[in-house]
């Protein structure tokens, strides 16, 4: 793909993940805790994804905290400290959905307005670095095309 194909499926990525924390938003405020978890780490991983696609890498799978170790070494230092961050929203990503994944009781009963919002805060710091991320290194591309002069 080119840089310009690259760029643009990053962007894809990045607003579908701040579609999702809008979802997460709306669904801690009805009371749909472990849906709003859910859509929490749903917008960090596609978040992270969007790094992966500006970075000409193939990213893959549903763990944020993969996502970022398959980083190069300089974006794995970058998001060194929402690491803890991605763990914490990994954990969410099946016990959120199935009835089956906790002991005895469905997410609606488990998942609560606390962890709904610790996941959300989560995300949107994991979205933040990712934010940050890729408008750094754009303006880095724009600032070496004026020196190139292109």
């Amino acid at each position: 793909m080119s840089g310009a194909k690259l760029r643009q499926e990053a962007k894809r990525w990045y607003r579908q993940a701040e579609d999702d924390m809008e979802a997460a938003s709306g669904l801690l405020l009805i009371e749909k805790y472990a849906q709003a978890c859910f859509y929490a780490q749903q917008a960090a991983e596609k978040a992270l994804k969007a790094v992966g696609f500006f970075l000409d890498l193939d990213p893959w799978g549903h763990s944020c905290t993969r996502l970022i170790q398959n980083f190069p070494d300089e974006e794995q230092q970058f998001f060194s400290d929402v690491v803890g961050k991605a763990k914490a929203l990994d954990k969410l990503y099946i016990p959120t959905r199935y009835p089956d994944a906790l002991a005895e009781i469905t997410p609606a009963e488990a998942f609560t307005k606390p962890e709904a919002k610790a996941a959300i805060l989560s995300a949107r710091e994991i979205i933040n670095y990712v934010e940050k991320r890729i408008h750094g290194v754009a303006i880095e591309l724009e600032d070496q095309r004026f020196e190139d002069g292109q």
